[in-house]
């Protein structure tokens, strides 16, 4: 497993609402140490990025040529899901938020991400889907994600759902079977650490790895006190560390080991180059158990 770190570790400014564009992100990466970076492209939608602008394909050109100067890999990125950041609850919004999707994709097609990420969706607003059973929650997936999964693979993005925090698909039971749904090896996992903590109140995750298996391809890692999603770095909360990577490495996992901590979204800017190499550090730390 290669180390990396996702945007968001240098991607915050604080005091302001703009972000660190992705090309520093990159340099200052790999100025920590990692080799390896995955894109957060969930802000797209709200405006946090230049990739809703006329600009994005020479934006998403430059960032790859940027990478590739720099050695550094890119093997997976985060599509943008429903939050309390996005507009997405009335038709306009909505409308909006699966076209920005669908902008994301050709982002990560450009940029040659191999693996994309999305969570699965447990906030439709629909009248009666508070009752609805798994099989109802995996048909309304199918509904909303399969022209958006069939774009992707037409343009060689592979797909990974993520393991939710709480509620429909924080199961790993839940994924599997919306993962298996497709009957595609193009369609795999994420496995978030803090998420899993959550919903297995701090317990083990040797199992429901397990139960993953060879369906995943991406992981996002960080640390909680089992109840709230902080996106510590790992050994700041309740995770059992040699667990996780003694099962990643028992089930043949072949992807990356990637960072989805917030270290560094409420530091001043001089402090984020060092925050950026103790993540790097505890990061090595975590694979040396």
């Amino acid at each position: 497993m290669r180390i990396g770190t996702m945007s968001i570790l240098f991607r915050e400014q604080l005091g302001t609402d703009e972000h660190i564009g992705y090309i520093e992100c990159l340099r200052r990466a790999k100025a920590a140490g990692f080799d390896v970076v995955d894109f957060n492209l969930c802000r797209l939608c709200s405006h946090k990025t230049t990739f809703h602008l006329p600009t994005w394909q020479k934006d998403a050109e430059d960032i790859a040529q940027t990478a590739q100067d720099l050695g550094i890999s890119l093997p997976q990125c985060h599509l943008p899901f429903k939050s309390a950041k996005v507009n997405w609850q009335t038709p306009e919004d909505y409308a909006y938020f699966i076209q920005m999707f669908y902008r994301a994709i050709d982002v990560a097609a450009v940029i040659g991400f191999p693996w994309a990420v999305i969570h699965p969706d447990r906030y439709f607003v629909v009248p009666g889907s508070e009752s609805w059973d798994l099989d109802q929650f995996i048909a309304e997936n199918h509904r909303e994600y399969d022209p958006l999964v069939e774009y992707a693979l037409k343009k060689g993005v592979d797909i990974a759902f993520e393991n939710m925090n709480r509620g429909r698909f924080s199961q790993a039971e839940e994924l599997v079977a919306y993962i298996d749904s497709y009957k595609d090896a193009r369609i795999g996992a994420c496995w978030d650490t803090g998420h899993a903590n959550m919903h297995y109140k701090g317990g083990d995750q040797w199992e429901p790895l397990h139960i993953v298996g060879r369906r995943l391809h991406a992981t996002h890692i960080h640390d909680n006190n089992a109840k709230d999603d902080l996106h510590l770095l790992p050994f700041e909360g309740t995770i059992d560390w040699p667990r996780v990577v003694a099962a990643l490495r028992d089930i043949q996992y072949t992807g990356d080991f990637i960072s989805e901590a917030a270290s560094n979204f409420h530091t001043p800017n001089d402090m984020k180059d060092y925050i950026g190499r103790h993540a790097h550090y505890v990061m090595e730390q975590v694979l040396n158990l």
